[in-house]
């Protein structure tokens, strides 16, 4: 392996990925393929120093391209101990790649920015002004947002004497910056509603959780029946929790496909 020929050959991680950026340049390999050379950590930071040679032949435009691109996920080119988002984050910085991932730690930024300020169009206020309009359709950006406002609503209510009551009305508070970036884009809908499954199972859902935040995000017109229906038939094992989580919603579900084709056989008559 690499680590045993460190000894030998020094630098052995800067040499390999010298030729593994040349390989991708003349188009002999592909991105995707070195990264599978590098899933689960192995030969770390081998993928990292690629990217760094890229960087320096292709210059940041082509990178970035050839980056977004490819179906590359950073996180899993890291060591075990090293595969949080944030830490990521560090280590392009680290290695000024940080442009590669502009989105990675707009999780944290959106939720210090909800703590510094509640009022929903300050949040629609500061993501305007710091992000770019490409970012607003970017399905991590949605996920981020989604997650984030579904936490600060459950940490708000949760003690609230009417905690079911109050987390509808603030739903119904943030639900104009949620339709600013959701209406008519029922693929980036389906994105919100894996979020909240994804938020759901890191607190091994709540009894009714899921089942609630589905009614209440119909009721108020954040999401439409459509993407609800999509996400039911949607096959993708990219997001955790996905089977409990229909296991939870089955039956509302099984209503709202009713209520569906209802509207449809109105709409023909």
């Amino acid at each position: 392996s690499m680590a045993e020929r460190e000894a030998t050959v020094p630098k052995i991680h800067s040499h390999v990925a010298g030729i593994a950026a040349h390989a991708v340049t003349q188009s002999l390999v592909t991105l995707d393929e070195v990264a599978e050379l590098t899933e689960g950590g192995s030969h770390y930071p081998l993928f990292m120093l690629t990217l760094q040679n890229l960087h320096r032949t292709l210059g940041k435009q082509d990178l970035a391209t050839l980056f977004n691109k490819s179906k590359v996920n950073l996180l899993q080119t890291l060591p075990e101990a090293d595969r949080s988002k944030d830490r990521l984050s560090e280590l392009l910085d680290d290695r000024s790649l940080g442009f590669l991932c502009p989105l990675l730690r707009i999780q944290a930024e959106l939720w210090d920015q909800l703590e510094a300020d509640q009022n929903p169009s300050a949040l629609y206020k500061w993501i305007k002004d710091n992000l770019e309009p490409a970012h607003h359709v970017d399905k991590s950006f949605i996920s981020a947002l989604v997650t984030v406002v579904v936490k600060f609503i459950s940490q708000e209510a949760s003690g609230a004497e009417k905690c079911q009551e109050r987390e509808k009305a603030l739903l119904e508070k943030y639900k104009p910056v949620l339709n600013a970036f959701l209406n008519n884009h029922t693929d980036l809908q389906v994105v919100a509603v894996y979020a909240l499954q994804t938020y759901c199972f890191s607190l091994e859902f709540p009894k009714g959780m899921l089942r609630r935040w589905f009614i209440n995000l119909y009721d108020l017109d954040v999401i439409e029946e459509d993407a609800f229906l999509k996400w039911c038939e949607d096959i993708t094992d990219a997001y955790p929790g996905k089977r409990e989580a229909l296991f939870q919603v089955n039956t509302w579900l099984t209503w709202l496909e009713t209520v569906s084709s209802e509207e449809e056989d109105e709409e023909d008559a």
